[in-house]
C-alpha cells in the first residue's frame, strides 16, 4: 500500500489507525464509513469485523473500545482520494490512463492531473 500522511485522517480514526494500523483503518473505513460502528465487548471468531479486519485487529479494537456507545466512522474522502492518487501513480506503468480512468470511475483528464501532481479542481469559484 502507498505511504499516506496520516493526519490527513480525522481524529477517531488517527486513533484506530494507531491500534490497527493504516491498511486496516482504511478497511473500515471502506465498509464502514458514514455510518455508525459499534465494538463488542468480546472477541467472537464469527463476527463481521473478523471477517473484515482479522482477528488480531479486532482484538486491539475491544480493547481499546469494546462495549463503548456507537460512534461514528468517517468517510475520510481526502484520505481516501490520497491513496487512490497513489495507487495511481503506482499502477501507471501496468496500465494506460483510459484503463486507469476506467478502474477508478475518473475522466482520462483526472488521471493525467494525478499523474502530473495537479490538485483537482472542483470547478467552484472561490466566494471570497
Amino acid at each position: 500500500m502507498a505511504e499516506i500522511d496520516e493526519s490527513l485522517l480525522p481524529g477517531i480514526l488517527r486513533d484506530i489507525a494507531g491500534l490497527i494500523g493504516l491498511p486496516g483503518t482504511l478497511t473500515l473505513v471502506q465498509h464502514y464509513g458514514g455510518v455508525r460502528l459499534y465494538i463488542p465487548k468480546r472477541f467472537d471468531p464469527d463476527h463481521v469485523l473478523v471477517k473484515i479486519l482479522g482477528a488480531a485487529a479486532v482484538v486491539k479494537l475491544i480493547e481499546h473500545f469494546g462495549g463503548e456507545d456507537h460512534f461514528d466512522i468517517p468517510k475520510a474522502l481526502i484520505a481516501s482520494v490520497a491513496v487512490r492518487n497513489a495507487k495511481i501513480k503506482v499502477e501507471y506503468g501496468e496500465l494506460s490512463q483510459r484503463q486507469l480512468a476506467l478502474k477508478y470511475d475518473l475522466t482520462e483528464r483526472q488521471v493525467r492531473n494525478i499523474l502530473a501532481g495537479v490538485e483537482e479542481d472542483d470547478g467552484q469559484v472561490a466566494l471570497f
